[in-house]
């Protein structure tokens, strides 16, 4: 969720620079760390502590979690841990050791024998990016030390590479996780199984979020609860594009305000 406090259309026409800048990075953040959680990674088991229950894990932010994976590479390297991605990358050292674990072929550890800061920084910028990691920021800002853009550097190879051993099925079962936990939150789950219970015809939900677009799912499901709803002779059965799928969500948003469904600011 973006956070726009004190943010209008207005900020933007007046150049209002400071707020433009914190509504991008939050945009930003927000795309480099969405993949980063135990729902979309579940590999991301791999870094529980001994003393933790999987709810420990699922608390942890996202930056949180890359720094426990940066040790968890780091202790398999015989390196001392780091405390942030800010001040203890500035170096680039760890993140050398950290990419040699990932990919010992494209990158070793000669950058290290790299006296300058800068200079050691940008070889292990090409290390990273020999090894597939989004090209995101440069040798420079990494040796500022800046948590905040550091953080996206490191999600970019954790995003291309994280290294950690994909779990068996008894793991999963021992873990207390279930192929359907992971495709989505508890409210998602119980919303596609409440749909799928209904056993509507040509209706069985693996993604909500992506498979109610079109429309044609939510009409379903409002023709399920009241045939009265929905006139089958006017939406459009194959989508082929945005506007078919305005169309079908329309008329799902009718259908609903039909069934006393309250939507306020929801539209197609």
């Amino acid at each position: 969720m973006i956070k726009v406090i004190g943010v209008d259309t207005q900020t933007f026409l007046d150049k209002t620079s400071y707020l433009m800048l914190g509504v991008l990075w939050q945009l930003t953040n927000l795309l480099a760390m969405k993949d980063i959680s135990l729902g979309d990674c579940p590999e991301i088991y791999r870094l529980l502590k001994a003393d933790e229950e999987l709810a420990d894990l699922q608390k942890l932010k996202s930056v949180e979690i890359l720094v426990r994976w940066m040790n968890f590479h780091l202790a398999k390297a015989g390196q001392e841990p780091i405390a942030n991605l800010g001040k203890d990358l500035k170096d680039s050292r760890k993140l050398i050791y950290v990419l040699n674990q990932l990919d010992s072929t494209n990158c070793t550890l000669d950058a290290l024998e790299e006296e300058d800061d800068l200079e050691r920084a940008k070889k292990f910028m090409a290390s990273s990016q020999a090894m597939g990691v989004e090209d995101c920021i440069g040798a420079e800002d990494l040796c500022k030390g800046n948590g905040r853009i550091n953080s996206v550097l490191v999600a970019a190879i954790f995003n291309c590479k994280h290294g950690l051993q994909e779990l068996t099925a008894e793991e999963f079962e021992a873990a207390g996780i279930i192929d359907d936990d992971i495709e989505g939150s508890r409210e998602e789950r119980a919303l596609r199984l409440w749909i799928n219970s209904m056993q509507i015809e040509d209706c069985f939900v693996e993604n909500l979020f992506e498979e109610v677009r079109d429309g044609l799912v939510l009409l379903r499901v409002c023709h399920r609860i009241d045939n009265a709803t929905v006139d089958w002779t006017k939406p459009k059965m194959v989508p082929k594009n945005m506007f078919d799928n305005n169309h079908n969500c329309d008329m799902a948003e009718a259908a609903m305000r039909q069934i006393g469904v309250k939507m306020v600011g929801i539209g197609a």
